[in-house]
């Protein structure tokens, strides 16, 4: 199973205010069995319960008894050259990804179903979703094809739609915003609450102070957008040190990647995932309480 499941019978809970996926026993089917929320105590009864709708609406926990983390956890590359631990490390790691085609789905049916009504960063934000699953799923198919150039062209697009997503934070009216996007206004003429310009680079700061291997992964993937030294790289490497001598490959499949920096790359793709839909949980959590 993709999902790795807790059970509250377990003594298992998650942080207060976490997104989580909940069921009544593990499932891979999230959309027609899984309710999106979180763990929260009441400030003067102290009882614990899930906050999962509107209006403030909370179950008890042993209505849900089976929980998971909304975003991945714990990813890290194996300090190992042994092949075997590498491979199934990024066969594992690829399957979270892909995962988040379920996730933003039951996000996008969450968002759409709570408050009052739909509003303008409902489409936004669904225009977001949807570019981010056409994203992971090329990236998918790049990697297994063995073209890991391709693939990291689109880690960086990847990131600009959360950094895009992050801009509707940064307004005075969200709901304007999203309307002006609609109507064809760059982001980057579009001003935050502080009258700064939200060009690129200025949202890539702001990410940055807030979750700083932004800065690390936009510099990066930058350098795969337009032609650099990395591509030089990629195709000629030096093959002998002694000799002296290099040696250049020109081909349409990888060229010497190892699996290190393959597992790197999801990685990357996964933590954007993990902002882009803690995000898109904090504006279905005020559709629910405000409506």
């Amino acid at each position: 199973m993709s999902i790795n499941w807790n059970s509250i019978n377990d003594g298992l809970r998650p942080e207060v205010e976490e997104p989580v996926l909940l069921a009544k026993e593990p499932t891979e089917d999230l959309i027609n069995n899984c309710r999106v929320g979180s763990l929260i105590i009441h400030e003067d009864s102290g009882e614990v319960g899930w906050f999962v709708g509107n209006d403030c609406h909370v179950i008890t926990l042993s209505s849900r008894t089976y929980w998971a983390y909304l975003n991945e956890k714990a990813l890290f590359i194996p300090d190992t050259d042994d092949e075997k631990i590498l491979v199934n490390c990024l066969q594992e790691y690829m399957l979270k990804l892909q995962y988040f085609e379920k996730k933003f789905q039951k996000l996008s049916e969450c968002m759409m179903i709570s408050g009052k009504g739909t509003y303008p960063l409902d489409y936004f934000v669904a225009g977001i979703l949807n570019r981010s699953l056409s994203l992971i799923y090329g990236f998918d198919t790049l990697l297994k094809s063995a073209n890991f150039i391709g693939a990291l062209h689109l880690v960086r697009p990847h990131l600009d739609n959360y950094l895009r997503l992050s801009a509707s934070w940064l307004v005075e009216s969200p709901h304007d915003f999203a309307k002006d996007v609609w109507e064809g206004v760059s982001v980057r003429n579009i001003k935050d609450r502080d009258g700064k310009k939200m060009t690129d680079v200025y949202l890539k700061e702001k990410a940055a102070a807030e979750f700083p291997w932004v800065e690390n992964v936009y510099n990066e993937t930058s350098g795969f957008i337009h032609f650099s030294n990395k591509h030089i790289m990629n195709a000629t490497t030096l093959s002998s040190e002694k000799e002296r001598t290099l040696r250049t490959f020109i081909g349409k499949i990888d060229n010497n990647v190892s699996y290190q920096s393959k597992i790197e790359a999801v990685i990357g793709m996964i933590e954007i995932s993990n902002l882009i839909s803690s995000r898109v949980y904090g504006w279905i959590a005020t559709k629910r309480i405000e409506g």
